[in-house]
């Protein structure tokens, strides 16, 4: 009699750990599928702004780049200026848009050194990039590459605050230079040379 109950008592342990392994496995793929899906989620919504982005960098540049303002010596004129509606979150998740622009500088500088420590290699960008990135967990980035612009670009927004699109123009020593700026830029300048 008592190794009856001893085999159920171990049938019942086994049942319960063989559910409790059922449980686990299953909620694991739910949870994977869900994570999944959010990725893609973000991954699409990343996608849809830097389109959008790049779409507003090429009508401003085209609308904006042949005309005849020129400002005083070092002083700056905003051209044109375009709401770009970013929302406030994407997939519930706080996200930013940079624009990147390749440099005459990062063509020489191969790699970023601190305290003689590698920090990062700096990749040679064809040009002009929009990187759209998840400041949140899961982190996700996105970048698109803007076509036909020989303009600097400069900014980046954070979860749609201040979503603008601004075209300058600047003297420096009698000579004009454009820049394409998103959201608030402190300084309009160009980096010529390093010494």
């Amino acid at each position: 009699m008592r190794k009856k109950g001893q085999a159920n008592l171990i049938q019942y342990v086994l049942t319960i750990l063989f559910s409790v392994l059922v449980l686990v496995s299953v909620s694991s793929l739910f949870y994977s599928f869900y994570m999944n899906s959010i990725k893609a989620d973000i991954r699409e919504s990343l996608n849809q702004l830097a389109v959008q982005t790049s779409d507003a960098i090429i009508t401003i540049y085209n609308d904006a780049k042949n005309t005849n303002y020129s400002p005083n010596n070092y002083t700056s004129i905003m051209i044109k200026e375009v709401d770009m509606n970013y929302p406030s979150s994407v997939s519930n998740r706080n996200y930013e848009i940079s624009l990147v622009t390749s440099s005459q500088l990062w063509v020489y500088v191969k790699t970023v050194t601190i305290g003689g420590k590698n920090v990062t290699v700096i990749p040679k960008t064809s040009g002009t990039k929009v990187v759209a990135r998840t400041i949140q967990d899961p982190k996700i980035t996105v970048e698109y590459d803007v076509p036909n612009v020989d303009v600097g670009v400069m900014g980046a927004c954070r979860n749609g605050v201040n979503p603008t699109l601004k075209y300058y123009r600047y003297n420096i020593n009698g000579v004009n230079y454009d820049l394409i700026v998103l959201s608030e830029a402190g300084i309009l300048a160009k980096i010529t040379g390093v010494k």
